[in-house]
């Protein structure tokens, strides 16, 4: 395996990475949210800083992923929206 084939491997797991760290990150704004030994303010505060922490993981993560990662994703999105829709058209008629 050539260094730049392997550089790109790790960029785009470090990519993929960063995105799955976004998803996480809701659980810690929830349990966050939701922890009564913290004040009204840090409540609020702490997972404000996590959403857009996690902002920075979505695009940092897209960005490093690459395209050919992320068409392939919508590729799937739509495959599954279409086979949602189509069931629910077969139950109307």
């Amino acid at each position: 395996m050539n260094p730049a084939s392997l550089f790109s491997l790790l960029k785009r797991s470090f990519g993929v990475g960063l995105l799955v760290l976004n998803y996480l990150s809701y659980g810690l704004m929830i349990k966050l949210a939701a922890d009564p030994s913290l004040s009204a303010f840090e409540r609020i505060t702490y997972p404000a800083l996590i959403w857009l922490v996690g902002w920075v993981f979505v695009i940092a993560g897209v960005y490093l992923a690459g395209p050919e990662l992320v068409a392939k994703l919508k590729e799937y999105f739509v495959i599954f929206k279409n086979k949602i829709l189509n069931k629910k058209d077969d139950k109307q008629t």
